[in-house]
């Protein structure tokens, strides 16, 4: 009786479920891999009702499903959605009444659940039914995401507000919470505010941010001419600070932001959301994230490309040293420190992992820190174009303050700013910049003079054609010893900019989307499903512009119709220059997980249709994983779909890589790079081992000088939260001789790391060493497979999953470790003495010297000044760091002099004033530990009491180096 009660219970509610099934049913399709054939028949034996529910009600996401047997093999299935459930049905032998099958279920933001389910025949109905209510369950970190934008929003107000008045700044995605990377966060904070911010409308700006840096998210609104804010740190859900960010804040409001949110914090998220407010362009807000804040080196460093674009147009990408896939059509030579060259390797994808930038400290030979070099080289004469070129930092300031401005304060750079993106905004680029020299006819031994070659450059006939060398860099005396021509600037034309709508780019998007859904039902008979997991879309919209303007919205368009989107891990913006074509590539990963069928097309605007690419046998979607990169007939056929634009390598090489999970921190890397390739991956391993092994403490920041130079460079930029704008990365690139490591046989010395005090003007430096691994190329016939399968090894490796080819695992370690004085640092930046390189000179130092030998004494010095992160202009002192104008007190300037604690002032200013101006102030506290008997609680009380006296004084003026900046 017990039975046959619970197949009537089974019967009646399959009725009930199927009275609504015609009108309801709004997708059906098979596998649950989103690459099944669509079956239109009635579900045969066994059926699976299914019922899937949010822990945030108002989600609306196409859930995942597998379905595996008692044996946990594989249930291909058709699924249809019937109102609020999921009918799921397949045909398996040998089911009877009780036979479970294992149901997972999977959605962007949850935790995977997995359930086993019975299934029982329905009385006389041959059908066997089951039934299953999933309650998902969210992750850690998309709760956190959901959490703070809710309060944001009661806080702010954001729902009410339109899109365009509202901006979100986190550091979730790299950073990590319990070990895990924090997209999620950011999934849950694009879904609580419902559209309102996305990735194509430039409202969401993400941090270039170490592992270890904490998780932060600024809520922003534009409320008249004023903005409103709501700061989250470190994890928490309570709000630090609820107030104006405004350039026109007043003095106290601003200390108390600093007082709350910490100095480097109120600069980062103040001059970010003033210029978001002043109309700065999506690009150059993407590129001042990167760097860490606005500042007026970002900015003129937008303002050097487009120079260099109008008066030397790129000729074409040539090829540099490393992967077949490093090319850029400019190599960048700079001098390290004024926050332009940021702007400069994202802008034109010139990064220095893939041979695009070089630059060391050659001020000696009288370049500046606001120079910097673009050699346009041509492969087909061996010579090239060699342009230098200069942000007009002083003169730009003088012009500023003649206008009756003043520059004291961190507030005072806010309005700066303004100042020069108003002439971003009406493309007066040459105002901010000037030609240095401009000079042509360049030959190869002059080239590599300047850029370096680790080994020799040889003729087909093996004879030496060029020696190795270590590079130059940008040395002003040797370029003028050359006595090159002068260069003549092409015509800039007058095209202009594009007219296209956001919804009409968003539209392209869509449309690309549509498409590849039609011609995978067509072609393959694969429905392309919404949030598929198992479907990733590669594209070059926000990097590629068209006619000028900026593609962003693209994605959007791609988003509404796929669901794929970068936090989900499925929609991959891939770094290409400006002037590149847009294009979209959809590859969808089989229920093998080998297959990659992939379908490619570009967009050509003046038809305003798109260019699908078909192989030489004439299919439009055609497999690209390892299989058939392993299949000479089947590459080669491919290469032919994907022959415009030349962009195979870096899509497949990412979409690969994709295949088999990396996390999010590696493939955002990736991106960065433009494609995935072995050589990136050791710089994955590097930084973890220096964010293990050398800890920042207060006051410190990481150094690192390259000195073995290829694609593993990008992810120490990207990931160790080092880069040559900040003047916390350079590189030299020297000779195979020089690198050979000394401690681990067949390794190279990549570089120099220095963990530097800025407090105590001292570091510690050491040299890094990596080895590659040996794996098993056995059957692997084209280079293309080898490079994959490498891929997959590190991919597995840095997962912490073993891979079956591998015979030897990589080996890193540091050695030579040595305390530094300012004076051995700043040689260590000039590549050493011309007696050895720097990799010599870290050695020559004593080994047997300590922190406490380097501590200055009072009345005494370490050598050299305690200037690391500062610069000094007209007698304006920075403390933001290199490229910001960031302003202590008012030296050399007329006027009352200011700081926080002693300020000349009306009664209104001296005020917090109203909450709605001043901001509202949040505690976060967290409780130490408790009843240790070695802690010196009273020497921590002396020190806490001095601080909270220094800050009191130095709040207002003073972010920089005392705040962490």
């Amino acid at each position: 009786m017990r039975k046959q009660g619970v197949i009537l219970i089974f019967a009646v509610l399959f009725a009930l479920i199927l009275c609504g099934a015609a009108s309801a049913a709004d997708s059906s399709s098979a596998g649950g891999d989103c690459n099944g054939n669509v079956s239109n028949a009635e579900a045969i034996d066994p059926i699976l009702l299914v019922n899937v529910g949010y822990e945030y009600a108002n989600d609306k996401i196409n859930p995942e499903f597998k379905v595996t047997d008692s044996t946990n093999k594989n249930v291909v299935f058709d699924k249809v959605k019937l109102n609020e459930n999921w009918k799921l049905n397949f045909t398996v032998a040998g089911v009877s009444n009780g036979t479970s099958f294992n149901v997972i279920v999977s959605a962007p933001g949850y935790i995977t659940q997995t359930q086993q389910v019975k299934v029982y025949q329905g009385g006389s109905d041959p059908n066997f039914y089951g039934t299953a209510t999933f309650d998902m369950k969210a992750t850690k970190n998309y709760k956190l995401g959901r959490e703070v934008t809710a309060k944001a929003d009661k806080l702010l107000g954001l729902s009410g507000a339109k899109a365009s008045d509202v901006l979100v700044i986190t550091t979730a995605g790299i950073t990590k919470r319990d070990g895990t990377t924090t997209e999620d966060c950011i999934e849950g904070v694009l879904n609580g505010l419902g559209g309102k911010v996305t990735f194509g409308q430039g409202n969401l700006l993400i941090l270039r941010k170490s592992s270890t840096d904490p998780v932060d998210f600024a809520f922003i609104k534009k409320n008249g001419n004023s903005i409103q804010a709501v700061f989250f740190l470190k994890g928490s859900t309570t709000p630090v600070y609820q107030g104006t960010i405004s350039q026109d804040m007043k003095v106290a409001q601003w200390n108390n932001l600093v007082k709350k949110v910490g100095g480097t914090n109120a600069f980062t998220y103040t001059s970010l959301a003033n210029a978001w407010k002043a109309g700065a362009p999506a690009d150059l807000l993407r590129e001042a994230a990167f760097h860490g804040h606005m500042c007026q080196g970002t900015i003129s460093g937008y303002a050097i490309a487009h120079v260099l674009l109008d008066y030397y147009p790129p000729v074409k990408d040539t090829q540099n040293p490393g992967s077949p896939y490093d090319v850029s059509a400019y190599k960048i030579i700079g001098v390290p420190g004024d926050s332009d060259d940021d702007a400069l390797i994202n802008f034109l994808n010139t990064t220095p992992g893939k041979g695009g930038y070089a630059g060391y400290d050659t001020t000696s030979s009288g370049a500046t820190a606001n120079m910097v070099a673009f050699i346009r080289w041509v492969e087909t004469t061996q010579t090239g174009d060699l342009i230098i070129m200069k942000f007009n930092k002083k003169e730009l300031q003088q012009q500023y303050k003649a206008l009756g401005n003043t520059l004291k304060n961190d507030l005072d750079e806010l309005k700066f700013n303004t100042w020069l993106l108003s002439l971003i905004k009406n493309k007066q680029y040459m105002q901010l910049v000037s030609f240095v020299r401009e000079l042509k006819g360049l030959n190869e031994e002059q080239y590599y003079t300047l850029v370096g070659t680790a080994g020799d450059i040889k003729n087909k006939d093996g004879s030496v054609r060029i020696s190795a060398r270590e590079a130059k860099g940008l040395d002003l005396a040797y370029i003028d010893s050359l006595g090159l021509a002068k260069a003549t600037r092409n015509i800039p034309s007058n095209t202009q900019l594009g007219t296209l709508t956001p919804a009409e780019i968003k539209q392209i998007g869509t449309n690309a989307a549509k498409l590849a859904k039609n011609i995978f039902l067509n072609e393959k008979g694969i429905t392309l499903e919404k949030d598929c997991k198992n479907l990733v879309v590669q594209t070059s919209a926000s990097y590629a512009l068209l006619n000028g303007q900026i593609t962003d919205m693209a994605m959007d368009g791609v988003y509404e119709e796929l669901g794929s989107r970068l936090s989900r891990k499925t929609l991959l913006p891939m770094h290409v220059a400006p002037w590149k074509m847009l294009y979209f590539c959809f590859t969808l990963r089989g229920a093998d997980g080998e297959t990659m069928n992939s379908l490619y097309m570009t967009y050509n605007l003046a038809t305003k249709s798109f260019l699908v690419g078909n192989g030489s046998d004439g299919k439009k979607v055609n497999d690209i994983g390892p299989k058939a990169l392993n299949n000479v007939t089947q590459l080669n056929n491919i290469k032919k779909a994907f022959a415009v634009g030349e962009f195979f390598g870096n899509i497949q090489s990412i979409a690969n890589a994709w295949r088999v999970n990396p996390r999010y921190d590696q493939l955002v890397t990736f991106l960065f790079h433009d494609h995935a390739c072995p050589g990136v991956q050791p710089g994955f391993f590097i930084t973890d081992m220096v964010l293990k092994d050398f800890p920042l403490g207060p006051n410190e920041e990481y150094f690192y000088m390259a000195s073995s130079i290829y694609c593993k460079d990008d992810s120490l930029v990207y990931l160790m939260g080092v880069s040559p704008g900040m003047g916390s990365y350079m590189n030299q690139r020297l000779i195979n001789e020089d690198t050979a490591s000394d401690i681990i046989p067949g390794a190279r010395m990549e570089g120099v790391l220095v963990v530097w005090d800025k407090k105590n003007n001292i570091g510690r430096a050491v040299i890094v060493n990596f080895l590659s691994p040996t794996l098993d190329s056995s059957g692997l016939i084209t280079s293309e497979a080898q490079r994959e399968s490498m891929i997959h090894y590190y991919v597995n490796a840095y997962n912490g999953l073993p891979y079956d080819r591998m015979i030897k695992s990589y080996s890193q370690t540091t050695t030579d470790s040595r305390w530094i004085t300012a004076e051995e640092f700043a040689i260590i930046k000039q590549g050493g003495l011309a007696s050895g390189t720097a990799l010599d000179y870290v050695k020559s130092i004593p080994a047997d010297r300590t922190r406490n030998d380097l501590i200055k004494i009072p009345g005494k010095s370490n050598g050299g000044s305690n200037s690391q992160g500062t610069s000094s202009n007209g007698g304006i002192t920075s403390a933001i760091g290199p490229g910001a104008t960031g302003y202590v007190g008012s030296v050399g300037d007329s006027g009352v002099n200011v700081s926080a604690a002693s300020e000349t002032t009306t009664s209104a200013d001296s005020e917090a004033g109203d909450a709605g101006k001043s901001g509202k102030s949040y505690e976060v506290t967290k409780a130490g530990a408790q009843g240790t008997d070695n802690t010196p609680w009273g020497t921590y009380a002396v020190v806490g009491v001095l601080s909270v006296l220094a800050l009191a004084g130095i709040g207002f003026f003073f972010r920089g180096s005392l705040f962490g900046e």
